[in-house]
């Protein structure tokens, strides 16, 4: 293997749209003075920190995707690695990585980005002092040995098919991280922007970086603005306040968007997969039966028609189709309350005069969009006679719990599912959140299948791609019925621009890798790059 360098509903809606579209109408002055400062970028959550070491939550994810990089990147268009900080990586046999780092590439203090930064950035990341949750991938690496500056190889104590994904982690100075847990503060990396200020967790401000490989950027000046409230994110648009927002505006708003002077919507597909998640630990969600009942009294449809506006793709599972693992000859569930009901008898659960079956507690975050899709699937669960109580929380306090395992039922969504490899961190038994993992795992639901255990071993050995799509054939088919998740939907990626903003596109991890060649309102074909 080689890589080479790339060649109600409605009504409410329409009532909060309205309130909305009149506040903008007072507010424009001041939003047209703030919109003069930069180019500014709305997300809803704060950043966990800036270091790619420890980038665990999607916002820090997209942030450092910026202002660092990575021997290759997988913000692609079809998810497959391509090249980066190395100019190229030879593979001659399934464990041995030889890499020629390019000779242009520099860290934002100026100091080229050389081999030992490189050794130093994978091979802590399990030390004492790093303690880094992606300390697997310092484990896999038997040897690194440096030749000199720009050429080293990575030596691996057995074949990990997903490894050269692993290398589009940030690589980070040694000579400003070395002897620290995390990098001090300005964070450095070698991204197409620079760091330059922030104000507590709510706004980052970035510039472009002169000297990045891939050609300085066309933005001066990168803003990032943290907004949690979905309508206020909308008043920002519409004020004039921001000229970009990515997967941050509840689809129910689309209409008015569309048909407000100045702003641009655009779809695309995505990896994007979103998830009804099983404690099962939980007496009554242990059995396999009540879990297929869930899944076939929820109408998935109905609730992308109407609360995604059709922006969305029904999922069998995991992988979105079009991925080139994606396994369609699996058990499928349809909508169909009646045979839900006839599980629910059968699992010993039956419905006795008004009373419920059973309860269960919905745990969800406190995002009002994703709280009122919550309510719509308890409404369809309480129509075969489960009593669903949805309780949301701070995200913090929500994630936190979902990490320990104190949930029944939850939903939430993986970002970005690109390899296959990523059903081992979610479903092999060795995953589940333990105090020797450091909580790490995300087999928060707690599933245990053997032989679900040996196929993502072998699927993680196996080198050959073919292979790799049979092994992960079976994981899709036994997980459809095993039912550890109720497979909801893949969301459509939805950008909102304001107009004039030109050569942006969207990935299907909804990274924001696009920036590197975005250009502005306003921007001047004629200035230099």
């Amino acid at each position: 293997m080689t890589l080479r360098m790339p060649n109600r509903w409605v009504g409410a809606a329409v009532a909060v749209v309205a309130l909305v579209v009149g506040a903008s109408q007072i507010d424009c002055a001041g939003c047209q003075a703030s919109n003069q400062q930069g180019f500014t970028v709305l997300i809803d959550a704060k950043p966990k920190g800036l270091d790619p070491r420890f980038a665990t939550s999607d916002a820090s994810a997209k942030l450092i995707g910026l202002l660092h990089s990575g021997l290759v990147s997988i913000d692609t268009p079809d998810g497959e690695p391509e090249l980066d900080l190395a100019k190229s990586i030879e593979q001659p046999t399934p464990t041995r990585y030889e890499v020629t780092l390019r000779d242009d590439i520099y860290f934002h203090d100026g100091e080229p980005v050389e081999a030992d930064d490189v050794e130093y950035t994978l091979t802590r990341l399990d030390s004492d002092i790093v303690q880094s949750p992606y300390a697997q991938t310092d484990r896999l690496i038997d040897s690194f040995e440096i030749e000199d500056s720009r050429h080293f190889t990575i030596e691996l104590a057995e074949p990990h098919a997903p490894f050269m994904g692993k290398l589009a982690m940030g690589i980070v100075p040694k000579h400003r991280c070395a002897g620290n847990s995390e990098c001090p503060s300005p964070p450095i990396g070698a991204g197409p922007f620079r760091f330059e200020s922030k104000d507590g967790n709510h706004r980052y401000v970035f510039r472009p970086f002169e000297a990045y490989h891939g050609g300085k950027p066309y933005i001066d000046r990168l803003i990032f603005k943290v907004v949690q409230d979905d309508n206020t994110r909308l008043l920002a648009l519409l004020g004039k306040s921001a000229e970009l927002v990515q997967n941050a505006v509840s689809p129910l708003m689309l209409p008015v968007v569309r048909d407000t002077k100045g702003l641009e919507v655009r779809t695309a597909q995505s990896f994007k997969y979103t998830y009804l998640g099983f404690n099962l630990e939980h007496e009554v969600l242990k059995n396999r039966k009540v879990r297929a009942a869930i899944a076939y009294g929820i109408d998935r449809k109905a609730i992308i028609e109407h609360k995604f506006r059709g922006q969305a793709t029904l999922a069998s599972g995991m992988l979105a189709p079009g991925h080139w693992a994606y396994e369609s000859d699996v058990e499928q569930y349809g909508y169909n309350p009646k045979k839900a009901r006839r599980l629910l008898d059968e699992a010993g659960y039956r419905k006795r005069g008004e009373a419920p079956r059973f309860k269960l507690e919905f745990k969800v975050s406190a995002s009002k969009f994703r709280r009122s899709v919550a309510e719509l699937i308890a409404h369809h669960l309480r129509r075969v006679g489960i009593d669903v109580e949805v309780r949301s929380y701070e995200w913090g306090t929500f994630f936190s719990d979902i990490k320990s395992g104190n949930f029944e039922i939850t939903t939430l969504q993986w970002p970005s599912v690109m390899d296959p490899s990523l059903y081992t961190w979610i479903f092999h038994s060795k995953n589940i959140p333990s105090a020797e993992n450091r909580s790490a795992g995300a087999n928060r639901g707690a599933y245990r299948n053997p032989e679900i255990d040996r196929l993502l071993e072998a699927g993680e050995r196996e080198t050959d791609r073919q292979q790799r799509k049979e092994i992960y054939s079976d994981v899709q088919k036994i997980l459809a019925r095993d039912l550890p998740y109720v497979s909801l939907w893949h969301e459509h990626n939805i950008a909102i621009l304001r107009q004039g903003v030109e050569d942006y596109y969207m990935t299907p991890n909804a990274r924001f890798e696009a920036l590197k060649q975005t250009k502005p309102p306003g921007f001047s074909h004629d200035a230099d790059r």
